[in-house]
């Protein structure tokens, strides 16, 4: 019931949705639990919601909530440990906030840059005799130890309880402590202890030092997925090692039995030959060394020379080793390295691609508090002078030009009627947040699909109104060529009757012109053989005048 409005999140941006992202209760439904009990989406169990303020800010409260639609658990889960939350406590507030700036991408990189320089001062001090070693190494002491406190002052007791950081925070107060121990307490309880003459445990610890450089894993996500493609392959080269080892094992207890012992000998051999053989195959240690100096290829033909030269039927075996241990096994390890590079150089792809969609989510959110915000008369809508105010803003212009949207003002007051899709004079939300997403975005391939897909879309209306037109053509044209037709037929009889009554017409006027000659007999004869009875009487009179 609580989470059941903020589905239609998925389906439209017309909503608005800021009053309900920031309600407490919806945020402890994605963040996983409510209550102290997981509950899926669409729970109707009321009792379980807690009505407790919401940990966290608003801003990241709508991120975890579009994103438990958008990525799923696993993407809010990721995002949850970036936003440094706890995946196992709802109720995460850090212990002093304005130290938050400790954890922030600039301010890491600043002290990856220290590490750096530390790893470099080391290599020098190692060769170079310096008065200046100690201070330089008492400065860097001195930042480790106050990023270490700012973070702890900043997370507070969660430094010791997120799960997903707990080796890398453990590792980091390992590395302060000892090196605080080395240069600060045991110097300072210890006065046998100094710098001119270090005993075997200062130097030790001295040489621990060099682990802070393991932090740069941390720091970049290009070197944890080296890390992380070396954790991943690691058991399928502990198998390749182990069956690597056995052969190598059983193969040392035969030569050891066979060359050491002068077991396959049945001819007595030279004094250095055996030294030799008891150089390399005087025991199973020992054995088993030789057999890795023959896989690695190095001067194989040294070892195999003093058994080549007494038994020349041993050249097999050493062939066969080879082709066994050097090639196959030693192939097959590069290709299993080989192969969880490549994967972890592909996963860098989708690393940008999530960090691109993150940045995408934070310019959506902008622009609905910036909706919302210019929307003066609370009418949920922005017309174009709300919008014109809202473009003038000068930050408005440089969080646009921030993302990718390098325009004029000018442009960017044009744009309204291209985001002005029902020509209504007015943005929603949906149109003026999916507008400036698409503008946002560059010319990629989708794009082209999509226009192309537009392209077959109008082609396939335009051939199917072509279809109806040409079928409605039809339909209108069968009656009219029928009614054509007709019409013709009939005035081609009317013709007809037209031609028969003008000849009637000038027989008869003949008749009548020439009853003089003819006489009215013959006239009437004439009329009544072509049975006009009219005609007949009209010649009568006309003979009787």
């Amino acid at each position: 019931r609580v989470a059941g409005p903020a589905m239609d999140l998925k389906r439209s941006w017309s909503q608005d949705y800021a009053p309900l992202v920031e309600d407490p209760r919806i945020a402890r439904v994605c963040s996983g639990s409510i209550g102290g009990g997981d509950i899926g989406l669409g729970s109707k169990d009321e009792s379980s919601i807690d009505d407790s303020s919401a940990p966290g800010s608003a801003r990241l409260t709508k991120r975890l909530t579009w994103t438990a639609f958008a990525g799923g658990d696993k993407e809010a889960a990721r995002l949850r440990r970036k936003r440094f939350i706890p995946e196992d406590d709802e109720n995460f507030a850090s212990f002093l906030p304005a130290f938050q700036f400790a954890e922030q991408p600039r301010f890491q990189s600043l002290v990856g840059l220290t590490i750096l320089a530390n790893t470099v001062v080391l290599g020098l001090e190692t060769d170079i005799k310096w008065w200046g070693w100690q201070p330089l190494e008492q400065a860097f002491l001195c930042v480790f130890a106050l990023e270490l406190v700012l973070r702890l002052l900043f997370r507070g007791k969660y430094y010791f309880t997120l799960s997903g950081d707990l080796f890398w925070n453990l590792f980091d107060l390992m590395i302060v402590s000892l090196g605080v121990l080395e240069s600060w307490i045991i110097p300072l309880f210890s006065a046998e202890m100094t710098i001119r003459s270090p005993t075997m445990t200062l130097r030790s610890l001295r040489l621990l030092r060099l682990l802070r450089l393991l932090r740069m894993f941390r720091m970049f996500d290009y070197l944890q997925k080296f890390v992380d493609a070396l954790f991943e392959m690691f058991p399928t080269l502990v198998w390749i090692f182990t069956i690597l080892f056995i052969f190598c094992y059983v193969t040392a207890i035969v030569l050891t039995q066979m060359f050491g012992k002068l077991e396959a000998f049945s001819a007595p051999i030279r004094r250095d030959e055996e030294e030799e053989l008891h150089e390399y195959f005087g025991d199973v240690v020992t054995t088993m060394f030789t057999l890795f100096r023959i896989i690695t290829m190095d001067s194989w033909h040294d070892v195999a020379r003093p058994v080549v030269d007494n038994l020349p039927s041993w050249r097999l075996f050493f062939v066969a080793f080879i082709a066994f241990g050097s090639w196959t096994m030693i192939s097959l390890l590069t290709a299993v390295v080989s192969d969880h590079m490549i994967a972890a150089t592909a996963d860098l792809k989708e690393v940008e691609a999530r960090k691109a969609h993150e940045l995408k989510l934070d310019f959506i959110d902008y622009l609905q508090f910036s909706f919302h915000q210019a929307d003066t008369d609370g009418d949920k809508m922005l017309d174009r002078s709300e919008f014109v105010d809202w473009v003038e803003d000068e930050q408005t212009m440089k969080r646009l030009h921030k993302v990718g949207i390098d325009m004029r003002r000018d442009e960017m007051i044009a744009m309204f009627d291209m985001f002005d899709i029902d020509d209504c004079g007015k943005l929603s939300i949906d149109e003026f947040v999916d507008g400036f997403a698409r503008a946002q975005d560059s010319l990629g391939m989708k794009h082209m699909l999509m226009l192309e897909h537009l392209f077959k879309r109008v082609e396939r209306k335009v051939c199917t109104n072509s279809f109806d037109l040409q079928g409605l053509t039809r339909y209108v044209q069968a009656p009219l060529k029928q009614n054509q037709e007709d019409l013709r037929s009939q005035l081609k009889e009317l013709s007809d009757q037209v031609q028969q009554i003008a000849s009637q017409q000038q027989i008869i006027l003949d008749a009548v012109l020439h009853r003089g000659g003819s006489g009215g007999g013959g006239g009437g004869r004439a009329a009544k053989a072509w049975g006009l009875e009219e005609g007949v009487a009209a010649v009568a009179a006309a003979g009787g005048g």
